[in-house]
């Protein structure tokens, strides 16, 4: 097959929410990897078990290797509880075989890490932690991956994505997702740049051996209010309803390659950049530029429903 036609491997984050079922339910067939966001980390190291009924029935409908996704979000003291439990060697151990005993018990496939906002101060104690999951996974034959914060270089000092070494973390996983996404959060502007996504590559692959990258990519939009902190997120149907609405003209950027549209409502001005098929499809063509062997898409529920007609999928 022609390199590029061939398959790209297809690995979704779940999040168990209506829109997130009935994408799991109407495409689980064409998925390689289901990353459910289902155990949070407590204080002590245990697990918080937030899988919900539907989606593992339609896991095991498919018949789908499970890569569970164990975070810091059970806890609205995110922060600090991650930290303590990076830095106590005894907790750290605790969580490793927590994970491990939830491999078994489930029957999952591996695992994926996805803490996020860990002190960069905190670089060695999480590289400690994967040494020891990794170690403790690939003895029992479970997979060991990472979701890991876009970076264009090495820089300890980062404030969100200081602790997370990619030479140390790509050597100690089997595979490593790279969210090469929320480009601009604070204020307006692309969700993921082709040139933004490029940079992300370069370094990545620069440090980490292919084969284990999977490219993060995001099928969602923000809608950023003047003013407003934060955006707000928009699904992609929410992005073209809310255009629809507001008579705004959707503009597909040629540089950014993404959509874009602006409106005011109530005398405030809105911009709006979201992700669809189309630069959906020129994210997939650099992941075959660079030779990746797949990807990893946040997240089901938030798609637009015609990527799912791609072929290379």
């Amino acid at each position: 097959m022609a390199l590029q036609e061939r398959q790209v491997e297809n690995n979704w984050y779940y999040v168990p929410d209506p829109p997130g079922l009935a994408s799991l339910r109407s495409h689980g067939g064409q998925l390689r990897y289901i990353l459910p966001f289902w155990f949070g980390v407590t204080e002590t190291g245990s697990l918080v078990d937030q899988a919900d009924t539907e989606g593992l029935a339609a896991i095991r409908q498919y018949n789908l290797p499970v890569l569970a996704i164990v975070h810091n979000y059970s806890s609205p003291q995110y922060r600090p509880l991650i930290h303590r439990l990076l830095t106590t060697p005894s907790l750290r151990q605790t969580l490793v075989n927590n994970i491990l005993t939830l491999m078994y018990r489930w029957g999952f496939a591996g695992v994926n890490i996805d803490f996020e906002f860990v002190p960069p101060e905190d670089r060695p104690s999480l590289t400690s932690f994967m040494r020891q999951l990794s170690q403790a996974l690939r003895t029992a034959g479970f997979l060991t991956t990472i979701s890991v914060p876009a970076e264009l270089e090495d820089n300890p000092r980062h404030p969100f994505s200081g602790a997370f070494s990619y030479p140390e973390l790509g050597a100690l996983s089997d595979q490593v997702y790279i969210l090469a996404y929320d480009e601009h959060f604070a204020t307006p502007g692309p969700i993921a740049s082709m040139g933004f996504v490029r940079r992300v590559l370069d370094y990545a692959v620069s440090v980490i051996p292919r084969e284990k990258i999977r490219l993060g990519m995001a099928v969602y939009g923000y809608d950023w209010a003047e003013g407003a902190p934060i955006p707000i997120t928009l699904s992609h149907s929410q992005a073209v309803e809310l255009a629809r609405r507001v008579g705004a003209t959707i503009y597909y950027d040629q540089a950014a390659q993404e959509s874009t549209f602006s409106y005011v409502e109530d005398n405030i001005s809105h911009v709006v950049w979201f992700e669809d098929v189309r630069s959906f499809s020129t994210k997939l063509g650099l992941v075959r530029e660079y030779n990746l062997p797949g990807i990893g898409v946040w997240r089901l529920g938030l798609e637009d429903p015609r990527i799912w007609e791609l072929r290379v999928l």
